[in-house]
């Protein structure tokens, strides 16, 4: 139990989330994502069941990681199709890096920067629209087979 102020998480202190910026860099240019909405980052420990004599316990080994992940964004430009349609006229698939930053000034936990490489879209997102009071956005699911922690947070003590 805490005895002291200054051992209480202050709630100034914990991320807000409208302060990520997302970018991706393809063919060597750096695109600012100010459309992205939503960004999901999973690394799955893929296991294997391991049974031994003399134990009850099932126990477990990892044998991979698969890293995968969700981009939402709102519809403001073409790149995804600018950039992913090539693919489809057999001229390559489409791999790039996406880099995180997420850094509340008013937090002082500090900055943390992570970079993914290898990520490749599952669908090259096009439309999803309806006739209703909304905005136009998509969403597309992808893979990554590289991360880096380029910057951790400073942390609270």
């Amino acid at each position: 139990m805490a005895t002291t102020l200054e051992q209480v998480l202050h709630g100034r202190d914990t991320i807000s989330s409208k302060d990520a910026k997302v970018t991706v860099t393809i063919d060597g240019n750096v695109i600012n994502l100010i459309d992205c909405k939503e960004l999901k980052i999973n690394i799955k420990k893929n296991k294997e069941k391991v049974q031994v004599l003399g134990d009850h316990w099932t126990k477990h080994k990892t044998t991979s990681v698969d890293g995968t992940g969700t981009l939402g964004q709102y519809v403001i430009n073409s790149n995804w199709l600018k950039y992913g349609i090539p693919y489809t006229m057999k001229e390559g698939d489409l791999y790039f890096t996406i880099t995180f930053t997420i850094d509340d000034p008013t937090s002082h936990a500090g900055k943390q920067i992570i970079q993914l490489d290898e990520v490749n879209l599952d669908e090259i997102p096009i439309a999803d629209f309806k006739a209703d009071d909304t905005v136009m956005d998509i969403s597309a699911d992808f893979t990554f087979e590289g991360i880096h922690l380029v910057q951790p947070f400073d942390g609270i003590q």
